[in-house]
């Protein structure tokens, strides 16, 4: 089976619409091979996490679907380049 996915790359301090735009992804900070980033859906609490780079976290978006979000990379202290694959 074949997911529906995109790569969206972040600067610190800056929100982006991602998975069709049913959820927003800011990236807080960056670090080393880190991010500090909150995710959220409108009408849907946020979520903060550090993800480290290959790691990923799922968010439920209810009927807009499950999404997963793997941290690819970082660029200097102030980028993140995130895949969004929508699961479900």
């Amino acid at each position: 089976m074949k997911y529906a996915n995109e790569t969206v790359t972040i600067k610190q301090y800056s929100t982006e619409r991602v998975g069709d735009g049913a959820v927003l992804l800011s990236v807080l900070s960056v670090g080393h091979n880190f991010v500090f980033l909150r995710v959220g859906a409108i009408g849907l609490p946020n979520r903060d996490e550090r993800l480290n780079i290959g790691e990923f976290l799922n968010f439920d978006v209810g009927e807009s679907g499950l999404f997963e979000i793997r941290l690819l990379s970082v660029l200097g202290f102030d980028t993140a380049t995130f895949l969004v694959t929508r699961i479900k």
